[in-house]
């Protein structure tokens, strides 16, 4: 298995995020993992970065549309991407389905990226179709992140906008990957319930639906949204159910 990991703004392959998730991947047999860096270009206003994320997407694209084309199985590659992160992986897809006919297997989005993305066009930005699987997790969405999903199964920890724990919007932004790397090592610590909204979990109306696990051991089947509550600090899965 291949996971190319695409960082977010102010972000870069050696930077918080790369390491936390690089280090719990790497433990994992039969695990290479690329780490894509757009520090030059996506890193010092936001604005100017969101228009570099189509020129990264499609050039990563190209180059693992080659490693495809050499013998690489495409069912065999994850990207896993943060925030503007989320929509290189998703461009990347769109371009890898363009130049090989082939769909990777899987696009993990961790609280993609919401100013300038949207109501947009689908051509330019994260969408289901960019891989076999899209999940999507949400923490800081309407803020910092997209509220809408946009994925095949999309994740709602604790209502998807804010986090128990945060105090500012970048915390609950990071804590899409944080909770992502709890799962590396704890695979089955978020359960979450399929639920038409927030407001009807938190009431108990959907305890008895569908549940499926957020995270590494996510798998496609069933779309929809998904939630479920975690805690304010690590470890951040709470309980067998999802629920307090």
């Amino acid at each position: 298995m291949t996971v190319v990991l695409t960082h977010g703004f102010m972000e870069s392959s050696d930077g918080i995020m790369a390491k936390a998730l690089t280090s719990e991947l790497l433990k994992k047999k039969d695990m290479d993992v690329l780490v894509l860096d757009g520090r030059n270009i996506i890193s010092y206003e936001y604005f100017r970065s969101t228009t570099y994320v189509r020129f990264i997407g499609e050039k990563l694209g190209s180059v693992l549309s080659e490693i495809i084309k050499k013998g690489q199985d495409s069912n065999n590659i994850i990207i896993i991407g943060h925030s503007l992160g989320a929509h290189i992986a998703g461009i990347a897809g769109k371009r890898i389905k363009k130049l090989t006919g082939k769909a990777i297997g899987r696009i993990i989005a961790l609280d993609p990226a919401g100013p300038c993305f949207i109501n947009i066009s689908r051509d330019y930005r994260l969408d289901k179709d960019d891989a076999v699987y899209v999940d999507v997790i949400h923490t800081n969405g309407g803020i910092l992140g997209l509220k809408e999903p946009v994925g095949h199964k999309d994740f709602y920890p604790n209502g998807g906008s804010s986090q128990p724990g945060c105090f500012l919007s970048t915390c609950d932004h990071s804590r899409a990957w944080e909770l992502l790397a709890e799962s590396l090592t704890f695979p089955q610590h978020f359960l979450a319930h399929k639920c038409s909204n927030w407001t009807m979990f938190r009431e108990g109306h959907c305890l008895k639906n569908e549940l499926t696990y957020m995270g590494i051991n996510s798998t496609k089947g069933s779309p929809g949204s998904y939630f479920l509550t975690t805690n304010s600090i690590s470890p951040f899965g709470n309980s067998s159910t999802g629920t307090r």
